[in-house]
């Protein structure tokens, strides 16, 4: 316990207000000082989303003459790239999560790879006609995503070892709540 006998009173009355004051400061965060992105925390934020990140929206149609072992292999190896996937700067994942699989909506509103003017036709036969399967990844920030698509190892190889069984593939990247 700290003895304050010898101090005078309005100097603790002052620390303490002090004190009070940037613990209430901190704490409320009233001009983003502890935020390092005061828009973007706030501008991608929605309920049920993280702030600041990113979701990598992959669709892929596979060639119509591709091994099913191939394409079963090739999905297995894109939901393992949530372990192979390291930042390069500290060699752990950085992926936040991914889920995927093979389409089975009974919409028939499968989508079509091109041309975007019939994107969401329903397709004339009732069946697939475009994307079969699709994956949702999910990075902490816009930052991660970019090093994925443009640099990481894992991706790069992922990407060229199914070039050969895929026929189209269609991306689509969004904030949570940025519109």
């Amino acid at each position: 316990m700290v003895d304050i006998s010898g101090a005078r009173p309005h100097a603790w009355r002052i620390a303490i207000a002090t004190v009070t004051l940037l613990t209430l400061f901190l704490f409320f965060d009233p001009i983003g000082f502890a935020s390092s992105s005061m828009d973007s925390a706030v501008a991608t934020w929605a309920p049920g989303g993280t702030p600041g990140a990113v979701t990598h929206v992959v669709m892929f149609q596979f060639k119509s003459d591709a091994d099913p072992a191939a394409v079963e292999a090739a999905c297995a190896k894109m939901m393992s790239l949530r372990e192979d996937c390291l930042a390069q700067n500290s060699n752990y994942p950085y992926i936040k999560s991914i889920a995927g699989g093979r389409d089975n909506s009974n919409e028939k509103l499968q989508v079509r790879p091109i041309p975007m003017a019939s994107f969401f036709r329903p397709s004339p036969s009732g069946g697939s006609h475009g994307a079969t399967h699709a994956f949702v990844v999910e990075f902490a920030s816009p930052d991660d995503r970019n090093y994925y698509v443009e640099h990481d190892p894992a991706h790069q190889a992922f990407k060229e070892e199914i070039a050969e069984i895929v026929e189209e593939t269609i991306v689509l990247d969004f904030a949570n709540g940025k519109f």
